[in-house]
């Protein structure tokens, strides 16, 4: 009954019916925690374990973004903590300690899931938060990660709609001004053609821009922000930003948005672009708030890692480790750096790639080309100009035994070889550049065929900030062609991808090996500590704990008074 009683008191069970909440009732345990005892950790994604207070308080504290803790608040009776964790499996973002002898409802998610398959009105009655509602609703895109849960997913705000329908409304205004001046001068329209005049025009306009606005979006991920701006037809941009890169994020509030609950917000990180800026964010500050807490919780999650690691090389020092525990981190094969053309002159002049590929990988590396868009604009000129030249030298050697046409068709085999030259460099020209990505760089290559200028752009996955998209045009739109913006915190600046065939998977790809470098070079680092931690722990137990202090004997030579003395002397006598 008091169980029972207090989730009534709960507003996220407030709703449910008396035989709905029996049922959440009878997979409530009760569980008691001392004065300074953890609920929960703020990288915990192991208990995902939903908690009501029934009697104590505890305090919250979270670890911001560069890496300091600091206070949240106080929870007393019929507060709760881990709603996320009991609907999404999401760690909790911050750190609950008992400040008093404290006694907890708890509901675990495995058999909170097992109730919803049972009775799944269960979730259309409770009193989810708006941002839980949100979660629920955000859409999941195909170039997703499996493991990355859309977070939130929002549009610009309706006032921006407003003013962009300012214009149909003028136009609609200035068209029902022309019907009238033309009626004042005896030129009559009917209703029909007044209502077409006046009205087409401005609704295929507002039509056009709810479309427009519907199709830019700032979705936030369990691992990045990300902002698409699409113009139908015309052009789309993917920018974003890894979770782990930004540094802060700030709001900022006009006199309209303050009123109607909008405002700018600005997300800062390391690459020389800087910051990302979202304009007309609905509830602003409910979004920095998601941002935030997921990017303290994966800072939160790599100090865990580290920290377990401390612990666990410390208990193998002095003797009380059980068995290892590995970290588990992904790892990354080895990079093979990209190969370069050798010695002999045929060599450099055979290709040693595929032809006509867009996209291919050699070892560990993916390497693409431009789009065949720009292979037509290389060759347009010199393929007619080629095949041009063939069909006369073709003619030529038709006629050759009946004509003595051996000095015209001299100068056609010097035309067709210069012509099948200039084909050949502009083909190869368009081949040699391309774009390489490694399990540990990214490298940007325009070369000139034979031994002519190349320029190589390079620069290490760590210091990649923001990944962006951008679709410049309709054809681009139209053959799945567009640029992809690399911007780094390097002197390099932004390495750029024009013209990649699919860029949205040439985005995703670069994301994925950014990932998986990062997590490769923390467990290298965490190695590195363990191994620094052995060595510090050895010496320390050879100089502190092994080593005889100023007032021990010497080894062998018992003093008279110490017990090993006592023991022989007993044992003489």
């Amino acid at each position: 009954m008091e169980t029972l009683m207090r989730l009534r008191s709960v507003s996220l069970f407030a709703s449910l019916t008396p035989d709905n909440l029996a049922r959440v009732a009878e997979i409530t345990s009760r569980r008691l925690y001392r004065q300074g005892e953890l609920l929960c950790r703020a990288e915990d994604e192991s208990s995902q374990t939903l908690y009501v207070i029934d009697s104590g308080a505890a305090i919250l504290r979270q670890t911001d973004l560069q890496g300091e803790q600091r206070y949240v608040g106080h929870l007393r009776e019929g507060a709760i903590i881990g709603d996320d964790a009991l609907l999404f499996g999401d760690a909790y973002g911050f750190c609950a300690q008992a400040t008093s002898t404290l006694e907890a409802l708890c509901i675990r998610k495995e058999d909170f899931d097992r109730l919803l398959e049972e009775r799944p009105e269960i979730r259309q009655q409770m009193a989810l938060r708006p941002l839980v509602q949100e979660r629920f609703r955000a859409r999941r895109f195909s170039w997703q990660e499996r493991d990355e849960p859309s977070l939130l997913l929002r549009r610009r705000h309706w006032f921006f709609l407003v003013r962009q329908l300012a214009l149909p409304v003028v136009t609609l205004v200035l068209l029902a001004l022309v019907v009238w001046l033309l009626s004042l001068i005896q030129i009559n329209m009917s209703l029909l053609a007044t209502v077409v005049f006046v009205g087409v025009a401005p609704l295929l306009m507002a039509l056009w821009l709810f479309a427009d606005w519907q199709n830019d979006f700032y979705l936030v991920t369990a691992k990045r922000v990300i902002h698409r701006e699409k113009v139908i037809l015309l052009y789309e941009t993917l920018d974003e930003a890894p979770l782990e890169k930004i540094q802060n994020t700030n709001v900022i509030y006009g006199f309209l948005g303050k009123l109607l609950g909008f405002g700018t917000l600005k997300i800062e990180t390391a690459s020389m672009r800087g910051t990302m800026v979202l304009t007309y964010v609905p509830d602003p500050v409910s979004m920095r708030e998601i941002i935030s807490r997921r990017a303290q919780f994966l800072g939160s999650r790599i100090r865990h890692i580290e920290r377990e690691a401390i612990r666990q090389e410390l208990l193998r020092q002095t003797g009380r480790a059980g068995p290892e525990q590995e970290l588990l981190l992904p790892d990354t094969p080895s990079v093979q750096e990209p190969a370069k053309p050798s010695g002999h002159l045929l060599r450099r002049l055979l290709p040693s790639r595929p032809i006509f590929a867009l996209r291919y990988v050699q070892g560990n590396q993916i390497i693409w080309r431009k789009h065949w868009v720009f292979l037509i604009k290389h060759i347009y000129l010199a393929l007619p100009a080629f095949f041009a030249i063939t069909l006369f030298l073709a003619i030529l050697l038709y006629v050759w035994p009946t004509a003595q046409v051996w000095p015209l068709l001299l100068v056609a085999l010097v035309l067709w070889t210069a012509a099948f030259f200039w084909l050949w460099w502009e083909v190869e020209d368009w081949r040699n550049d391309i774009y390489i990505l490694t399990d540990r760089v990214v490298l940007d290559i325009v070369k000139k065929p034979l031994f002519f200028s190349e320029d190589r752009k390079q620069a290490s996955l760590a210091m990649v900030q923001n990944v962006s998209l951008r679709i410049p045009n309709p054809l681009a739109a139209l053959l799945n062609y567009g640029d992809v913006v690399i911007q780094t915190a390097g002197p390099s600046g932004a390495l750029n991808f024009f013209g990649v065939s699919r860029p949205a998977d040439v985005q995703r790809e670069v994301f994925r090996r950014i990932e998986a470098f990062n997590e490769t070079r923390r467990r290298r680092e965490m190695e590195q500590r363990k191994a620094e931690l052995s060595t510090w722990f050895g010496v320390y137990y050879e100089e502190v704990l092994q080593k005889p202090g100023p007032s021990d004997p010497p080894p062998g030579r018992p003093e008279r008074g110490h017990p090993s003395s006592s023991g022989q002397e007993g044992g003489d006598q």
